[in-house]
């Protein structure tokens, strides 16, 4: 049961999700069959809805997995997307997914994205942080030297099962975790060049704007 959202109330968003179908409800499946963590379908729907609005012509994802959230990203968009992915099995499934559904517009890098960020060129217009927890307050350091004046910077797990607003839900195991993630909400949210709200959505996502610098 979520620590976030009542588990009748998640039901129902959920119910209400548009229908996945053909391939990327076979990759949703499956996921879920091998416990393998994703994004929640209402999640990839705000995400999409997200990039309906914005209108990315880049889109910069820190952790990839096997693409599902990616491909939520990717379902409108009409630009195109730097995907990061440490796992190489993970990220040949997710290369195998791109593939299948026909997504030429997805650029797969496979390593360490604290490695690889300070590589990129160019500037994007909207980032997708899902990567290692720990190492958020690093990914938004990075995030804001590539990000665009008024692109969007959003982060997933924000509110961890509830552990980063509450400590009765805290476990020891997640020390570093909770202190690092905690670090990050407290930095976006006095951050003089980000304008940014937490949505206590899946488990929890942080949605920052970047002002224009003077």
């Amino acid at each position: 049961m979520s620590n976030l959202v009542q588990e009748w109330i998640v039901k129902y968003l959920r119910e209400k999700q548009p229908d996945r179908e053909g391939k990327f409800r076979e990759i949703e499946e499956s996921a879920l069959e091998r416990g393998f963590p994703i994004i929640e379908p209402e999640v990839g729907n705000l995400l999409n809805l997200l990039v309906k609005l914005h209108k990315p012509k880049r889109i910069l994802e820190i952790g990839a997995a096997i693409g599902y959230s990616t491909l939520w990203l990717a379902r409108d968009l009409n630009g195109e997307i730097v995907t990061i992915e440490l796992n190489e099995a993970s990220a040949k499934e997710a290369q195998d997914n791109f593939d299948t559904l026909g997504y030429d517009n997805i650029k797969l890098l496979t390593g360490n994205a604290l490695e690889i960020l300070p590589t990129l060129e160019g500037k994007f217009d909207f980032i997708f942080i899902d990567a290692a927890k720990g190492q958020y307050p690093n990914f938004l350091e990075e995030s804001l030297r590539l990000i665009n004046d008024g692109g969007l910077i959003i982060a997933d797990d924000v509110l961890f099962k509830g552990m980063i607003a509450d400590d009765r839900f805290y476990h020891p195991r997640y020390n570093t975790l909770t202190r690092r993630l905690r670090e990050y909400v407290d930095t976006i949210m006095d951050h003089p060049l980000l304008d940014s709200s937490i949505v206590p959505l899946g488990d929890g996502l942080a949605i920052s704007i970047k002002k224009e610098e003077e």
